[in-house]
């Protein structure tokens, strides 16, 4: 794969193995990821960015307080034992929930799915091996987005055009998170890391304030900062999320 078509592709699959720099056909298998492309961070935190996006559907505090775990891992807040913690604490209610999940039906079945997907997605975030923990909350969150069309109707061949647009949706969160990275350095001039961009990058990402981006496109371009592509992605309509490439490359993050 190249940038042209890093930047075209909706196969959250094959962008994903193209990171990894595997084509196993179960990465649950691989061992390591020695040609990966991306950091473990930018990794875990595009999984917890996958819960995110449904966070209003998902009906568990214990996943999620994972969530919250695995994202403090990705930015070395938490260690790993606590990360592991999490995830057996994840198993162990799932194991509780199996046996009547799988024996639910209809309408008991639609009670049980904001709570059995919640822990599900939880556990792939909560996996020690960052490009696993990526690549199973992708796959997971297809049946996720699927569940308010589950309440209203079961149509099985509504799911492709499901998981299709979740799949055009995950691109461009990892084209957000990882950039041109895995073809080419973002390239920063010292001069425009002024106080005001510093402090601007710093609050957008401690808060999340995504809204700010045109802010941060405003104060490079007052740093003297001419490069199209930085400016167009602070000003472009996003979508702008946690790991955002500039803002991470503006505050030192890899």
């Amino acid at each position: 794969m190249n940038e042209g078509q890093w930047n075209l592709c909706t196969k959250t699959k094959q962008m994903l193995r193209f990171l990894l720099g595997t084509n196993a056909p179960r990465v649950m298998e691989v061992e390591a990821f020695p040609a990966c492309k991306a950091s473990d961070r930018k990794l875990r935190l595009f999984a917890c960015t996958c819960y995110d996006r449904f966070r209003g559907l998902l009906t568990s505090p214990l996943a999620q307080a994972a969530v919250e775990v695995a994202e403090q891992f990705a930015e070395g807040v938490a260690t790993s034992e606590e990360l592991q913690q999490a995830h057996v604490r994840l198993q162990e209610a799932l194991d509780t929930l199996e046996a009547r999940w799988q024996g639910s039906r209809g309408a008991e079945r639609r009670t049980l799915e904001p709570k059995y997907y919640a822990l599900v997605l939880a556990l792939h975030l909560t996996r020690l091996q960052a490009p696993r923990a990526a690549y199973y909350a992708s796959s997971t969150a297809y049946f996720v987005a699927a569940i308010p069309v589950h309440r209203i109707e079961t149509c099985e061949s509504s799911f492709s055009a499901i998981r299709a647009a979740e799949e055009r949706a995950q691109a461009d969160l990892l084209r957000e998170i990882v950039g041109p990275l895995p073809f080419r350095p973002v390239r920063l001039d010292a001069a425009w890391l002024t106080g005001t961009v510093v402090r601007v990058a710093e609050a957008i990402y401690a808060e999340r304030c995504w809204g700010d981006m045109g802010v941060l496109g405003d104060a490079l371009e007052e740093a003297g900062c001419t490069d199209e592509e930085l400016l167009s992605h602070c000003r472009g309509p996003g979508p702008h999320t946690r790991a955002c490439w500039l803002v991470d490359a503006l505050l030192g993050k890899s």
